[in-house]
This record gives C-alpha cells, sequence and structure tokens, in this order.
C-alpha cells in the first residue's frame, strides 16, 4: 500500500472589518445600527460614570481654589492697609491690620508676622515722654527675633529703624548702657540718620550729660534743620539751663513746623516770658 501524502495548503482566515458606524449610515441595515449600539452601550455607560466621578472631585475643588483666591485677596487688602499705617507712624493700627492679615492666611505667612511685630515694636515711639516705661507685651525678644532677621541684609535701613527703637525701649527700662550702644550701632549702619542723633542727645539728656545732648541735637539739626523734635527738644535743654533766648529761638523753629502743636506752643510762651524778665532792666532800689 503507497503511502498517500497530503499536502494542506493553509487558507488564510480572513474576516471583514466590522464598523460600528457605517462610512455612510443610510446604507447600514437596521439590525447592524442596533447591533453597534449595542456593542457602544457599555463604552458610554463606563464614560457617564467616570464623568460624574471626575465632576464630583473637580467641582469641590474649584470651589476651593475660589475661596483662596477669595482669601488671598482679603489678606492682601489687610497687608496693604497695615502698609498704610505704619507709613503714617500709626503703628498700634498697623499692628491690628497685620494681626488680622496673618490670622486669615492661617499663620501661615511669616512675612506678615515679622511685619507686625515690627509695627508692635516701634509703638515704642509713640511714647511723648522719653524714658517712659514701654508698653507690657512689648519684650526685649521682640526686638532681638527683628534685629536677628535683619543681620545679614544688604540694606541696613530697616536695622536703623528698629535700633532706634530698641534704644528707646531700653532707656524706658533702666538700660542706659545698651541703650547707647543700639543708637550708636544705628549712627555706624547710617551716619545721617538724623532721629538717632535725636535719640542720643535725649538719652545724654536723660543722663544728665547736658553738653554731649545739646551736640547730638546740634548734629541732628545740621542734617535736616526743620526737624520738629530736635528743635524741640533743644529748647527744653536750654529752657533747664535757663538759657531763655536760645529755649525761644528753637521754640519758634520747632513751631513753624507744626504751628498747631499745643505743647510746642506752650513750652515757647513759657519760655518767652522768661526770656522778657530776664531781660527787663531792674529799677533802683526806692523807684516805682
Amino acid at each position: 500500500m503507497t503511502g498517500y501524502s497530503c499536502n494542506r495548503t493553509a487558507i488564510p482566515y480572513v474576516t471583514k472589518p466590522l464598523y460600528l458606524f457605517p462610512m455612510n449610515e443610510d446604507d447600514a441595515s437596521p439590525e447592524l445600527k442596533w447591533y453597534s449600539i449595542g456593542k457602544l452601550w457599555p463604552l458610554l455607560v463606563s464614560l457617564g460614570s467616570a464623568m460624574v466621578m471626575l465632576l464630583a472631585f473637580f467641582i469641590p475643588s474649584v470651589q476651593d481654589q475660589w475661596d483662596r483666591y477669595q482669601s488671598r485677596e482679603v489678606i492682601q487688602q489687610y497687608e496693604h492697609l497695615g502698609d498704610q499705617f505704619f507709613d503714617e507712624e500709626r503703628f498700634d493700627m498697623a499692628e491690628k491690620a497685620y494681626e488680622k492679615a496673618f490670622e486669615m492666611s492661617e499663620e501661615k505667612r511669616l512675612d506678615i508676622e515679622v511685619k507686625r511685630l515690627n509695627a508692635k515694636v516701634n509703638r515704642v515711639s509713640l511714647e511723648p515722654k522719653w524714658g517712659a516705661k514701654p508698653p507690657e507685651d512689648i519684650q526685649d525678644i521682640d526686638f532681638q527675633f527683628l534685629l536677628h532677621l535683619q543681620k545679614d541684609k544688604t540694606d541696613p535701613r530697616q536695622r536703623v529703624f528698629i535700633l532706634n527703637s530698641y534704644g528707646i525701649y531700653l532707656s524706658g527700662v533702666g538700660r542706659t548702657a545698651d541703650a547707647r550702644a543700639a543708637l550708636e550701632e544705628a549712627l555706624q549702619l547710617d551716619p545721617n540718620d538724623v532721629l538717632a542723633y535725636v535719640n542720643l542727645g535725649n538719652l545724654f539728656d536723660q543722663m544728665k550729660e547736658k553738653a554731649e545732648a545739646e551736640k547730638y541735637y546740634r548734629k541732628a539739626l545740621a542734617l535736616q534743620p526743620t526737624n520738629i523734635q530736635a528743635h524741640y527738644n533743644a529748647g527744653l535743654l536750654f529752657a533747664e539751663q535757663n538759657r531763655w533766648p536760645e529755649a525761644v529761638k528753637e521754640f519758634e523753629s520747632a513751631q513753624q513746623q507744626d504751628p498747631e502743636d499745643v505743647d510746642i506752643a506752650r513750652e515757647l510762651a513759657n519760655a518767652r516770658q522768661h526770656n522778657e524778665e530776664t531781660q527787663s532792666p531792674r529799677q533802683p532800689p526806692g523807684n516805682k
């Protein structure tokens, strides 16, 4: 029996591509259309569920972003208000505005907290009497913290400003040597800082070193002839020494800068009265 061999030729299995939507829908049979929709429906359901889940996640996120945007706007408004109060030297109001801005930032904006602390410590400069006891809520550590932050700054002006307030604070707690060191450091950073010269004049006057006090007042006026504080404090110094003509001159110069100041007007009137009394010639005894 002879072997029988059968060479089989592989016949490729060719399938016609299935189009869910025919290129020409008019040529598609109703059965094919329903078949295509049936195939597509689970995909549409899945996409719908995914869209619902995405919206459920996305909508709260949009609301949260909007709330954050509005909060940032309000924070910026309070911060701007604090900046305005600070420039006007209304440090108590500036502190409150910065405090509100820091609170609304959920205590995350350290830069605003630094501004608040800066306004707080500068409240000591609002005390009209030199050497008065500073407010109890202002502590030495507040100044140390701010000075530490300003230590490596290229612009020394902010540090000079803080040092002036620190000198006022230290004089108020009786640490005159430390006050002098703080004010002298301010002058080392800025030799033309008029406020430091005035404060040093006040400090030396407090220490009963009248000649030194006068020297610093004159240095302040050499830099800024219109400085009210230097004229007024120099007038007080001269009045204390019964140098009435000089006192009158200084009080008059101060009044030219601020005609409405009642303290200046009172001291000027007092100095003029004493000056007239000392300059009027005394009558010989027995004459009326």
